[in-house]
């Protein structure tokens, strides 16, 4: 066990070496360029694109961000380990959501982040932030609706529509985080990606 350990470990080594300096060939950035995108020193991305140390998941996460590359396919370890072939590649993760549906993969990568990064009392407070949000959110622009109108809606105390300023109050309150959560730049790129493929 411990040589099959080894053997995987030296060959993800060779994979995420020759795949992290043709990534950064491509590119055309310098080496400190490259470490500086991807969070490291320039020291250690010599080190993994000599193979010396395997890339470990933080370095890989953050190239597939960057880059929308997998430095570390596993269609290729599969190969290489002379395992069967996987459906699982190294395309970039736009091409994969092409095939399926894009705000799927997002909220599902959103999910993902979360189980990841929160404990589970810390992903039910972001569940619960989230609800109460979309809440306050409908209530504001169902209430904006009805005045537009004319309509009656909402519930006022002594002439003044408490919930209309509180809902307003928690979307600003719940604002800044909610928006620090949200894949803005890559949402972003999509839809321009998609308008000009219709034009």
């Amino acid at each position: 066990m411990a040589n099959s350990d080894k053997h995987y470990e030296s060959i993800a080594r060779q994979i995420g070496a020759a795949n992290l300096l043709a990534l950064r060939t491509s590119t055309g950035m310098s080496q400190p360029h490259f470490a500086a995108v991807i969070g490291l020193s320039d020291r250690a991305l010599r080190r993994y694109e000599r193979g010396e140390r395997e890339l470990p998941q933080r370095t890989r996460l953050a190239i597939i961000q960057a880059f929308k590359i997998d430095p570390l396919a596993s269609d290729q370890l599969a190969a290489e380990l002379g395992f069967a072939a996987t459906d699982l590649s190294s395309r970039p993760i736009d091409q994969k959501t092409k095939d399926g549906n894009f705000w799927k993969s997002l909220r599902r990568e959103s999910q993902d982040f979360r189980k990841r990064n929160y404990s589970p009392l810390g992903q039910l407070f972001l569940k619960i932030r989230d609800e109460v949000y979309f809440c306050a959110t409908i209530y504001f622009m169902m209430q904006n609706i009805a005045l537009a109108f004319d309509l009656p809606f909402g519930f006022e105390i002594n002439g003044i529509n408490w919930m209309f300023i509180g809902s307003f109050g928690v979307i600003l309150l719940l604002l800044p985080s909610v928006v620090a959560e949200l894949p803005i730049l890559k949402a972003s790129q999509y839809i321009l990606r998609n308008s000009k493929a219709r034009m």
